[in-house]
């Protein structure tokens, strides 16, 4: 999976926290399972467009929508070392 953009979403609390990634497919339902192997993963498959969020205590807090192709993503700690962490496992995907 490609990321093909990141947005700072402008945000009332941190601003410098949240980010949009922007992906270059849909998100599926292997990718979903992909991220959760990087943290607690929580997949509503029920609902009618499945949800998902997958948390890292350390790092990152990353929700979406299964078959969007926009990811959004709460950083802790070193905001640019832990984003820089994030794109590298979501391009681990084929």
């Amino acid at each position: 999976m490609k990321v093909m953009e990141v947005r700072t979403i402008e945000d009332c609390f941190d601003q410098a926290m949240f980010r949009e990634l922007v992906l270059d497919r849909p998100v599926s339902r292997d990718f979903i399972f992909h991220l959760g192997k990087y943290g607690d993963l929580e997949y509503f498959s029920e609902f009618p467009n499945p949800f998902f969020k997958v948390s890292s205590d350390a790092r990152f807090t990353v929700k979406g929508i299964e078959g969007n192709n926009t990811l959004r993503l709460l950083l802790n700690g070193d905001i640019e070392s832990n984003l820089r962490y994030f794109i590298q496992i979501a391009e681990l995907f084929n």
